[in-house]
């Protein structure tokens, strides 16, 4: 199901097979396969596909996305992380990470 997924994702998007490989930075020819299921995408290729598209790798992958009570979940244990990162930080001397700074921070190492 991937294959078609890649190809109704890319259609949707309005792009050609050539248009989707130059973004992604390989052959057009490797999206003709990857849409006839003849190959398999990379992971790290998998992530650029989702980003291209503006969806999830979980979408790409399974048909579907997120659900919205697992995307309430991370968001709660984002903030915690967050709000206990900065108390521990308030007694600190030296300055300290930015609640902004912390976000960023906890949502890139939530994403490897």
């Amino acid at each position: 199901m991937l294959g078609p997924r890649i190809a109704a994702l890319r259609k949707e998007k309005g792009l050609s097979q050539a248009e989707l490989a130059q973004q992604l930075k390989i052959s057009p020819s490797a999206v003709g396969m990857y849409e006839q299921g003849r190959r398999e995408p990379s992971a790290q290729l998998l992530v650029a596909m989702a980003q291209v598209f503006d969806i999830s790798t979980d979408y790409l992958l399974t048909g579907q996305a997120h659900s919205s009570s697992e995307a309430d979940a991370l968001q709660r244990m984002l903030l915690q992380r967050v709000t206990s990162a900065d108390r521990r930080l308030e007694g600190r001397t030296d300055r300290p990470f930015s609640r902004q700074e912390l976000a960023v921070l906890f949502a890139a190492m939530l994403m490897e």
